[in-house]
């Protein structure tokens, strides 16, 4: 009997020191997980982001998605997990309108149900004008997204989509900055009010939102620092580089969190932001 007992602790440590951290693991949500990323493609998803997303749904279960029309279906190892994606990681993606954005989305998702095992319920996180986007696609696909998470999204537009609308010509994203003016987020959101969105079950809308502090945040290419620089003087605002305080909150959202260390780009490159996302979403 103690030799047995012996040779069962003997193969029960070896099975675990035989599990690296870097294997694949299994699921413990119910529905697959959707990424749609903001204006231009500009801030891209974080590896330590993505690592940490496919670590809590598990290998094969997080799909990031490109709003340009490229269905190119590839995948990526994270942290031993896999992660697909379909679309071009560029530029190209973006730049349309909102409408636009949203129904190439859709039409994505759609072919990522019928052909690469997304599940037919989604949660989504979406960053910045992404956010919109996402909010349209729960409308555009009615019962069929549990949750959506949006980080940094301006619900209510930004200033900069105003002061920088010739900024849009130079990289084809014109209709984008346009719709991300206040006045065009209203009549958005007057279209696609938060109370009402036709989540599946009792899904809900959470926001997740950053700060930016001093010329400091650069963010991809010093846009940040000009966006605070100018948000911070010109409307007196406190803000992430892109949204204003207040300003990536709407009513009718559950708000999760301020992240007062991180800026508009930090959002999804910091692996504790993903962990806080995931942990609402079933």
């Amino acid at each position: 009997m103690g030799k047995r007992f012996i040779l069962m602790i003997l193969m029960l440590v070896l099975a675990v020191a035989f599990v690296s951290p870097g294997m694949a693991v299994t699921s413990n949500k119910k529905y697959d997980l959707v990424l749609i990323h903001g204006f231009n493609n500009r801030h891209q998803w974080g590896d330590e982001f993505l690592t940490e997303l496919a670590a809590n749904w598990g290998s094969g279960h997080v799909y990031v998605v490109y709003s340009n029309q490229s269905n190119r279906v590839w995948t990526r190892k994270m942290g031993g997990n896999t992660v697909t994606f379909i679309g071009e990681r560029d530029h190209t993606a973006g730049n349309g309108s909102i409408d636009e954005q949203a129904r190439i989305v859709a039409r994505k998702i759609d072919l990522l149900k019928k052909r690469y095992g997304l599940s037919p319920v989604i949660n989504i996180i979406a960053h910045s004008m992404g956010g919109l986007v996402a909010r349209e696609v729960v409308y555009l696909r009615p019962h069929t997204v549990a949750g959506l998470v949006t980080l940094g999204t301006p619900h209510h537009g930004t200033p900069l989509a105003e002061e920088y609308e010739w900024v849009g010509m130079f990289v084809r994203g014109e209709k984008a900055i346009r719709d991300m003016t206040p006045q065009a987020v209203k009549a958005f959101n007057r279209k696609y009010p938060v109370k009402g969105s036709p989540f599946y079950r009792n899904g809900y809308l959470y926001t997740i939102s950053g700060d930016a502090d001093s010329w400091g945040n650069r963010g991809w290419h010093g846009e940040l620092a000009v966006g605070w620089t100018l948000i911070s003087l010109k409307y007196g605002a406190d803000n992430d580089g892109v949204v204003m305080e207040g300003q990536a909150t709407i009513r009718g959202a559950v708000h999760l969190a301020t992240f007062d260390a991180y800026d508009h780009l930090d959002l999804i490159r910091e692996p504790d932001v993903a962990k806080k996302a995931a942990a609402v979403l079933p």
